[in-house]
């Protein structure tokens, strides 16, 4: 068996050391090594110039919005591929086509990270053409596909079959770290941040805990691209003792912040983008440090009930800081922090370590792909 995983990012910011989606799909690629031959393929993203010409071109209904795609032979000897999400517009289906002209037997595999899909945030006038181009390829997309891969537990999309997996995580990549208990509830969200992460809704709680009398010192670990209208609002209602403005952080002084960290806050707003339940990797990034978590989207792999998810209403609410408060002291009062952190890992350890979701893939692989 020969088989390739193919990544072709679209954004600068999707590739590198610092970009959390290369590191998911190099943890994917190391994980299905260890069942089949598999041989990572990531490509450069592309380069725009920036002129007129270009951005009319991109625009129009059957010219490359992203990538010219281009088939040279590279698959002609495989046995499968298997396609991490990219921009699917008409190119990338007459790239798909020329795979199956040269390779009729090939298998191919279609991961979606998310589906439907759903515009973030407000769209300009000028995005319109990219999301018309993407809906318009889907269905001649989706038909060159033997398996579509998926987060959400579909069984077929557009008539084609999926492969149902949870998000994985690679858990090598973080040493559980030793944890002191602070007099301060030390809250942390990690994000480049859009509407739909709703960390609106935990600023508001915060300026209503404080405008009532709340009296416990919670300090918000902001981290990550910041919203200006969140700044506003901290500076508007006096909030600036309790939530901190980190910017972007990677490397020891992410680990520290995460280490000092007892809450984290996973997805406060997954109704604005009809997410019901979370998979998200920030979760899995949580529990890989032994914090507990605040979502509004049930966590896929934790029941409803755990003691280890704080779970806000699915709405624009703002988040009951009292409750927030309650599920920290019920958690960690007369209790070992760092007893508490080793159960939540091994717990998410042992249901989202990426050695054991990609398992489904290779399964079907083994079953389906001539020997």
């Amino acid at each position: 068996m020969k088989g390739y995983f193919l990544f072709a990012p679209d954004e600068q910011g999707d590739v590198g050391p610092e970009s959390g989606v290369e590191r998911k799909v190099r943890s994917q690629h190391q994980a299905l090594m260890r069942y089949v031959p598999c041989e990572l393929l990531v490509l450069d993203p592309p380069v725009y110039k920036g002129t007129m010409a270009e951005k009319v071109l991109r625009r129009l209904p059957y010219t490359a919005a992203w990538r010219k795609w281009k088939y040279h032979g590279e698959f002609d000897d495989a046995d499968y591929v298997y396609i991490r999400l990219v921009y699917h517009d008409q190119a990338f289906v007459r790239y798909l086509k020329s795979i199956r002209r040269h390779n009729p037997n090939i298998k191919l595999l279609y991961e979606l990270p998310t589906y439907p899909f759903e515009p973030s945030g407000k769209q300009s006038l000028g995005s319109l053409p990219f999301q018309l181009k993407r809906n318009k390829a889907l269905q001649s997309v989706l038909d060159q596909m033997d398996r579509l891969v998926t987060f959400y537990g579909q069984e077929e999309i557009h008539g084609i079959r999926c492969i149902n997996l949870i998000n994985g995580y690679d858990f090598s990549r973080v040493e559980l770290p030793e944890r002191t208990m602070d007099t301060a509830i030390h809250v942390i969200s990690v994000a480049l941040t859009s509407f739909w992460h709703g960390y609106d809704r935990f600023l508001s709680g915060l300026a209503d805990y404080y405008e009532h009398g709340g009296k416990e010192n919670i300090i918000y670990h902001y981290v990550g691209s910041v919203i200006p209208e969140h700044e506003t609002f901290v500076k508007q209602h006096h909030l600036e003792e309790h939530v901190i403005f980190h910017g972007k952080q990677s490397g020891e002084p992410l680990k520290t912040l995460m280490s000092q960290s007892f809450i984290g806050i996973d997805v406060l707003g997954g109704h604005r983008k009809n997410y019901p339940v979370s998979s998200s990797l920030k979760s899995r990034e949580y529990c890989a440090y032994g914090i507990p978590m605040i979502t509004s989207s049930p966590i896929d792999f934790l029941p409803k009930d755990s003691p280890y998810q704080f779970l806000a209403p699915y709405d624009d609410s703002p988040v009951d800081i009292d409750g927030v408060v309650k599920f920290y002291h019920d958690l960690y009062d007369d209790r070992d922090c760092n007893k508490i952190a080793k159960e939540i890992r091994s717990y998410a350890e042992a249901c989202c370590d990426m050695r054991n979701t990609m398992k489904p893939v290779s399964d079907w692989l083994k079953e389906n792909v001539a020997k």
